[in-house]
């Protein structure tokens, strides 16, 4: 009884340290949260380049615009800045199409893998865009640009 008891043990110990990945490789034992737990390499290397080019884009046209706007301090500055963004907007609007378009588990990856940065760049933009259009004259030539840019989500 005791030596069954052992093997029992022993099997469970061995499998467990296998599943978690300590022992070897983690097929049959990967699930989405222990991918998580693990920074996600698995839907970074199932995603195909075109996405993970766009969202690489989408997160650093998004930071971009948003360090721009944040150093608008004058009227003249907005000006200059709706001026000057145009290419960058449609870049964004390229990179989001591109994004908007996944479905099914190609979805589920770009999530996993990009989802935080994503939802950081979008926080930080709609945080800089609030605090710019705050001011009234400043809404008024701001708000048709910034309508523009579309958030992926």
């Amino acid at each position: 009884m005791k030596r069954n008891m052992s093997r029992r043990v022993l099997a469970v110990s061995v499998s467990a340290v296998f599943c978690t990945g300590i022992g070897g490789s983690m097929s049959g034992c990967e699930t989405a949260p222990l991918r998580g737990l693990l920074n996600s390499p698995t839907a970074m290397q199932l995603l195909s380049p075109l996405v993970k080019d766009a969202a690489n884009a989408y997160i650093n046209d998004l930071t971009s615009l948003t360090g721009l706007l944040a150093n608008v301090n004058s009227l003249d500055g907005v000006m200059n800045f709706v001026s000057a963004i145009q290419p960058m907007i449609e870049k964004l609007s390229s990179a989001y199409n591109t994004l908007s378009n996944t479905t099914g588990d190609e979805r589920k990856w770009l999530l996993e893998a990009f989802g935080p940065k994503i939802n950081s760049a979008n926080a930080g933009f709609l945080n800089q865009s609030d605090d710019a259009t705050s001011n009234w004259a400043w809404n008024k030539v701001l708000g048709s640009a910034l309508d523009q840019v579309r958030l992926f989500e």
